[in-house]
C-alpha cells in the first residue's frame, strides 16, 4: 500500500514538473534566448575566419585557443586581438 502511493507521488510530481517547464517561458528568459541568438549570430563570421586561419597563421591559432570555448562577441574578439597586438588579424576582422 505505501508503495503505491510513493508511485502515485512521483508521478504526481513528474506530472507537475512538465507542467512547470512548460509554463517557463517567461518574457525574461525570451529576450535572454534573443540575446544569446544575437551574440552568436554577429560573432559567427569572426569565429569562422579566425578558425579558418588558425591552421594557417600562429596568430589566428593563438586567438583561436583563446575563444574556441567561450562565447565571446566581436567586440570582445577585437579587444583580445588588441592586447595581445595582432594588428593584421584585427583588420581582417573589422
Amino acid at each position: 500500500m505505501a508503495k503505491s502511493l510513493l508511485k502515485k507521488a512521483k508521478k504526481a510530481v513528474k506530472s507537475k514538473k512538465k507542467e512547470a517547464k512548460s509554463q517557463a517561458s517567461t518574457v525574461k528568459e525570451a529576450v535572454k534566448v534573443e540575446t544569446m541568438k544575437e551574440v552568436k549570430s554577429t560573432s559567427s563570421d569572426a569565429y569562422k575566419h579566425i578558425e579558418s586561419i588558425s591552421k594557417l597563421r600562429r596568430d589566428g591559432s593563438v586567438l583561436w585557443g583563446m575563444i574556441k570555448d567561450g562565447n565571446h562577441s566581436t567586440d570582445e574578439i577585437k579587444e583580445i586581438c588588441k592586447e595581445k597586438g595582432f594588428d593584421e588579424l584585427l583588420g581582417e576582422i573589422s
